[in-house]
């Protein structure tokens, strides 16, 4: 049956809206999708999921019939992440367009107990409406991956934005165009490194939380193979609207590697608002972030005689600040240098001694990031 769907969806007449306008070229988006799993249920599942997911997309497009794009998305409760690639055919005239895609997509679903790993066939059609000059507003339904193996399927309805750069002066005719008068949207993309600072209390100074907890912990860390220093390398996702150098507000979002020492490992997700204020010399900025970070912590840690994984998530928030400099290779391309606190939180530490009590830490997480920004 999914074969004969997949079929039809083939032998649909791409040619209904005949007239392409659209140049080739590439094109960038983002989009909101409702996500169910039908099938066979995963005895690791505790009930039947589904999902708001976020998702992320960019292609390139040669001619009507013949395009390339990949996707990623993400949600939550239980975790899902997928990525697809597809071949994709679509049609267009001034009023909207009808497009086609299929690919293969692979999907991983955590749970508690072992995460649940998903590939196979995806595809699925979709209808466009152009919104100004280079922007589209599209609609979607797909198989998001169909796994025979497992007996599952993961199905999609997307609603999704795209910028078409085709037909855009991407710049490079702009060389020492100078940083003030710009106002606008912009994106970019971000690299950083991500170092933690915990502030324990002192043990020795209080009695009754034991003078050797301290020795214990550096000789479970001289066990473990040393003591636990942790930096991650991040990626991020940067957009914004500058409306003057005073009045500029901007958003990231973060994922990172792992980190950890032994069995244990952590990851972190996390997300940014910023009120961004600058001062504008030539083709070169300076400017302050001073706003609020969330920041989603998730760690495994494996028994290494039972072999049993557990998993645990914290969520800690706090104010984010920091200063940076930017620098305008060309009229629409800024690239950046920067360091900030990301955020600073208090989290309860549960002791597992008996004749000891719970305790707070204060962690600080320090980003110092190089970026890449577009300004439209």
């Amino acid at each position: 049956m999914r074969l004969l769907m997949t079929a039809g969806l083939l032998a649909l007449p791409v040619s209904a809206l005949a007239i392409n306008t659209e140049p080739a070229g590439f094109y960038a988006g983002a989009g909101v999708s409702q996500i169910d799993y039908s099938g066979k249920a995963a005895a690791t599942l505790t009930e039947k999921p589904d999902w708001t997911a976020v998702e992320l997309s960019g292609g390139y497009k040669h001619s009507p019939y013949v395009g390339l794009e990949a996707r990623l998305g993400a949600g939550s409760s239980p975790d899902l992440f997928y990525s697809s690639l597809y071949y994709r055919t679509e049609s267009a005239n001034e009023t909207a367009k009808t497009y086609l895609l299929l690919g293969y997509s692979a999907a991983k679903i955590g749970t508690t107990a072992k995460d649940l790993s998903l590939s196979g066939l995806s595809y699925g059609a979709g209808l466009g409406f152009p919104v100004g000059k280079n922007f589209n507003f599209n609609l979607e339904y797909r198989v998001l991956v169909d796994d025979s193996d497992e007996d599952v399927s993961l199905n999609a309805l997307t609603a999704s934005l795209d910028y078409r750069f085709s037909g855009t002066d991407l710049g490079f005719s702009g060389l020492g165009k100078t940083q003030s008068g710009y106002q606008g949207f912009y994106a970019g993309l971000g690299v950083a490194k991500i170092d933690l600072n915990i502030d324990e209390p002192n043990y020795e100074e209080d009695s009754d939380l034991g003078g050797d907890l301290d020795d214990e912990f550096d000789e479970e860390d001289m066990e473990e193979g040393g003591d636990w220093d942790p930096s991650w390398n991040a990626i991020e996702l940067i957009g914004g609207y500058r409306q003057g150098p005073l009045a500029t507000v901007e958003v990231r979002l973060g994922t990172t590697d792992s980190a950890g020492i032994g069995s244990f490992d952590q990851t972190l997700n996390y997300f940014s608002v910023y009120y961004r204020p600058s001062v504008d010399l030539g083709q070169a900025q300076f400017y302050g972030l001073l706003g609020y970070s969330s920041v989603k912590s998730k760690s495994e840690e494996t028994d290494e005689e039972t072999g049993e994984v557990f998993k645990d998530d914290d969520t800690f928030s706090g104010f984010s600040y920091g200063v940076g400099g930017a620098y305008s290779v060309t009229e629409n391309i800024i690239i950046g240098l920067e360091y900030r606190l990301l955020a600073s939180d208090d989290l309860e530490v549960e002791d597992d001694e008996e004749d000891a009590s719970d305790y707070k830490e204060t962690w600080e997480l320090t980003a110092l990031s190089a970026n890449v920004s577009y300004r439209f």
